[in-house]
């Protein structure tokens, strides 16, 4: 039941180079909200990791998880399917002397285990498989790249207000991405009694201005019409809170759980 009923509320439209394209827009800014986050530390916290193992993580972005785990392991797999994710990455990487991260610019849905790559001791997918169109088989085959462990995390306690409330104003329909309920009872149905923790993070959404904002929302929505980007900017420049420094940040964006 809750196999299907994930299906039915995710978003199959887009395909792998349209979500490169995203994930590259957005790369910068993806970076900038890791810095205000304690989200990848009180993760990190969590991972269990000892000197001769090695990670994976899946959909690794800016490297919130990759290079703290590269410090404590022997080697760690960066796997991303955003070529500018993995840019950020690597110059941060080499700007701490970081040498034991191997960069993966594939998508994990191409990736096949025992050959694109042998298991790992650990995996994380850090937030990186709540739209994947078949959740139990991205489960399955995390599972497979792990002699060890699997730390899955994803959004709980809801979505941000303007997540809601940019599609209300354009009349179009509000679709949630999955969230720890769905990933829960579809880990029950295989037969796997989960640990489950709740991590209460402090989390700033911050755009550096108007049209940093709306990108995101085109990302989100997909293409708007001429009237539509009228409507959502105004909506924007409406309720969004204008910063010392300029920027604009989402109203309840600094407490969210995962």
């Amino acid at each position: 039941m809750w196999k299907e009923i994930q299906k039915h509320e995710t978003n199959h439209s887009q395909n792998e180079g349209v979500i490169e394209a995203r994930w590259n827009r957005t790369a910068a800014q993806f970076k900038r909200w890791m810095e205000v986050d304690d989200y990848p530390l009180k993760l990190m916290q969590r991972v269990k990791l000892k000197p001769e193992w090695s990670l994976l993580d899946i959909g690794c972005g800016a490297g919130a998880v990759s290079i703290p785990a590269a410090k404590k392991a022997a080697r760690v797999t960066a796997l991303d399917i955003s070529g500018e994710m993995l840019k950020i990455l690597r110059e941060d990487a080499q700007k701490e002397h970081i040498s034991n991260i191997t960069y993966m610019h594939r998508s994990w849905t191409d990736i096949v285990v025992g050959d694109d790559i042998e298991p790992h001791d650990v995996v994380v997918a850090s937030r990186s498989v709540g739209r994947e169109p078949d959740i139990q088989s991205a489960i399955e085959k995390i599972d497979s790249a792990a002699s060890r462990y699997v730390y899955i995390t994803v959004w709980g306690g809801g979505e941000h207000s303007h997540c809601k409330g940019v599609p209300a104003v354009l009349g179009r329909p509000y679709r949630n991405t999955p969230d720890h309920v769905y990933f829960y009872n579809i880990l029950q149905q295989m037969g796997i009694r989960a640990n489950v923790e709740h991590l209460e993070c402090h989390s700033r959404l911050i755009y550096s201005d108007l049209d940093e904002a709306m990108e995101s929302c085109r990302i989100s929505l997909g293409p708007l019409s001429e009237k539509e980007e009228k409507k959502a900017r105004a909506y924007l420049d409406k309720t969004l809170i204008r910063l010392e420094n300029g920027m604009l940040e989402v109203p309840d964006s600094n407490r969210c759980g995962r």
